[in-house]
């Protein structure tokens, strides 16, 4: 397993004799660090930035560099947490000075990398000269925190949906491959954050984080999974004979499915075995069976979701295989974000409440509306006896503009438009955005779209848009499943469809008490025999749960039925299976509808 392959870390030159900001002493550098602004992070990240790289091209002992780097590392750690709060669970879309934050944390990740890559690199090559430390020690703590650093700048670029920038995979191999050849890799250290940790534990992190397929999740759920291989990158094998994935350590690309490596491995690959950890994380979701509510907690404080460990399971534990070939597609795609859109299109371009109480439910007048037909008059209740139409009379006037205010209401043009467009009134809504993206290409399964200029706010992976192709085509409905930021202000998202049809419904859940809750949008996803896909039911991520009932109402058709399984819960939507509920009232009616005597022949015949 250990081969002569020659280790490529880019590494600056040392062509400093002293730091600028302090003399090259641990103390120094405690002192200086002890005086920043702390409650200014973003300066104390440019001058830290600064700093490191000044530490990197400075000579100077391999153990004091790193008694160097380490002073530093807890102001490194509140300037980067502080100012993540900027960019991370905000909008794709971010303004300049977001962006120029997440680039400045990108930076001091990497030149940390860089700074304790030299540091492990001089304690190799002068271990004769190391005094005070084991020289094994020390570079072994050093490829600790330079893949530490990996590890974060890895799931930065995740998080934003950029792709791993040239030699950002390869140097994270070369690091393990290093740590591998001292033999060193399995030897157990405490962290950063003070957690026993290894070179191989924290490789595997950053490794099987890109093999969870990151371009499919969101920022928080990212940091969840980054922190649960943390906590359960033990049961990982690699250098194994057998593995779901196989990575080249002289290689700048991310793991692959060992399946699809036709040529014969080279020395420096290793397979990468997840069965059981696939096995550990199906136990889990066994476990929670039957509760969608179950979170799996981990040692940070966070929370795994079901639907999360789910998705963990499949892209560790499975070779995911297009089932669809896409092919070149041009032109644009009309597409429209978010539940409620869905639900607007899929109504035939109606409103929430036209479209679960019908056309009519706007006529009503308010007294109409707040007419209890369960609550009598009493005869003894005194107001009702009150007539204020008989017992006050407006004096009469004999001025003509008192009378023409009586019967007129002055309105600007702005104020009558709006009540004519019915833009006052609540229970009307405007018609949702609808955006024009380029497609790239297209499969029975989905589109890839090229996003030029800025994103909508509110997209992010797992939102429900409905897409038509054609301006006289029928709007279908999908969920966006990748995206990948690329470079002047271009964005690759990908599609996938749920169902070519769609019907819109409002949902009624129902109390302990009895009470039925308000209506909530829900879309039913009728069967579709010929892929052997069941009939499913889309509603918002909060409220509905697994074995509940609701009723599904619109105008001229009310359901009753009983959620069963969850299939998909994303951010924004969950997806369950269901089963229709015979209510008492269609049961007697059938039973009316059949012969009347049918049933009771025995009865008589025995009275």
């Amino acid at each position: 397993m250990i081969n002569d392959a020659p280790i490529r870390l880019h590494l600056p030159a040392q062509d400093l004799e002293q730091l600028s900001v302090f003399s090259s002493r641990e103390d120094s550098a405690r002192e200086w660090a002890a005086q920043l602004p702390v409650a200014n992070p973003e300066v104390v990240a440019e001058q830290l930035s600064t700093t490191l790289d000044e530490i990197s091209r400075c000579a100077m002992a391999p153990e004091l560099r790193f008694n160097i780097l380490d002073a530093l590392q807890n102001n490194l750690h509140i300037a980067c947490t502080s100012l993540s709060r900027r960019f991370l669970n905000q909008p794709l879309v971010m303004p300049e000075e977001p962006r120029r934050v997440a680039a400045l944390i990108d930076t001091l990740y990497a030149r940390s990398i860089t700074a304790y890559s030299c540091t492990a690199i001089e304690a190799l090559q002068q271990r004769d000269r190391i005094r005070g430390v084991n020289p094994a020690r020390l570079v072994c703590e050093a490829l600790l925190r330079a893949l530490d650093f990996c590890s974060r700048k890895l799931l930065l670029g995740f998080q934003l949906h950029k792709p791993v920038e040239p030699n950002g995979w390869l140097t994270l191999h070369q690091l393990y491959a290093l740590g591998e050849r001292q033999e060193l890799a399995k030897i157990t250290l405490p962290g950063i954050g003070k957690a026993e940790t290894s070179i191989r534990r924290s490789y595997l992190v950053a490794m099987l984080t890109g093999c969870c397929k990151p371009n499919q999740l969101r920022q928080a759920d990212l940091a969840a999974v980054h922190q649960a291989l943390a906590e359960w990158a033990d049961l990982v094998d690699i250098g194994t004979d057998d593995g779901l994935f196989l990575v080249d350590l002289d290689r700048d690309q991310p793991p692959l499915y060992a399946t699809l490596f036709r040529d014969s491995a080279p020395a420096t690959a290793r397979k990468v075995d997840t069965a059981r950890l696939v096995a550990h994380m199906k136990n889990m979701l066994v476990a929670n069976k039957g509760n969608s509510r179950s979170f799996v907690p981990l040692d940070d404080g966070s929370r795994l979701a079901p639907g999360l460990l789910s998705h963990m399971i499949d892209a560790l534990g499975t070779v995911s295989v297009r089932n669809f070939v896409r092919k070149p597609a041009e032109g644009p795609l009309a597409v429209s974000i978010g539940l409620s859109a869905a639900h607007y299109h899929a109504a035939g371009d109606l409103n929430f409440a036209e479209a679960v109480y019908g056309s009519d439910h706007l006529m009503k007048t308010p007294e109409q509306a707040s007419v209890n037909p369960f609550k009598e008059k009493s005869a003894s209740d005194i107001w009702s006896q009150a007539n204020p139409e008989e017992d006050f009379q407006r004096p009469s006037s004999n001025s003509e503009a008192e009378a023409y205010l009586d019967h007129q209401v002055q309105l600007d043009a702005r104020s009558s438009a709006a009540i004519l467009s019915g833009e006052d009134n609540p229970l009307l809504e405007r018609a949702y955005a609808v955006y024009q993206p380029q497609m790239v290409n297209a499969s029975p399964g989905g589109y890839c779209l090229d996003w030029q200029g800025d994103l909508p706010a509110e997209l992010k992976v797992g939102d429900l848009v409905s897409a038509q192709e054609g301006q006289h085509d029928q709007w279908v409905l999908a969920v966006i499943r990748w995206i990948s930021q690329l470079e002047n202000s271009r964005t690759l998202m990908g599609i996938e469809l749920l169902s070519p049809k769609v019907k819109a419904f409002g949902a009624i859940t129902r109390q302990k008490t009895g009470e039925e809750s308000e209506p909530q949008r829900a879309l039913l996803l009728p069967e579709i025999k010929l892929v052997g896909q069941p009939p499913t039911l889309i509603t918002p991520r909060a409220g509905f749960r697994e074995n509940q009932k609701i009723t599904l109402q619109r105008p001229g058709e009310q359901l009753h039925l009983q959620l069963h399984r969850q299939l998909a819960a994303t951010g924004s939507f969950s997806q369950f299976d269901f089963r229709y509920i015979r209510m008492l009232g269609d049961v007697i009616a059938e039973d009316k509808s059949g012969p009347l005597d049918a049933s009771y022949d025995s009865v008589w015949s025995n009275i």
